[in-house]
């Protein structure tokens, strides 16, 4: 189940990191804009991709 769980969070940032390509901004501490400040929205997006992706590759534990 707790494997479920974080898989589905993972979807959930990928999924969040496609929409932020897409609309050219990021949620940080603030909203990000690409055209505003390029370096802090990459550093954005890379890392809710880093994170989605870590989801996916949790440590497993006998059930």
């Amino acid at each position: 189940m707790v494997s479920f769980f974080w898989r589905l969070v993972g979807v959930v940032l990928i999924a969040w990191v496609v929409w932020d390509l897409y609309a050219g901004y990021t949620i940080l501490y603030d909203v990000i804009y690409r055209d505003v400040d390029p370096l802090m929205y990459w550093i954005g997006v890379g890392l809710w991709a880093a994170l989605g992706m870590s989801c996916f590759f949790s440590s497993r534990t006998p059930d």
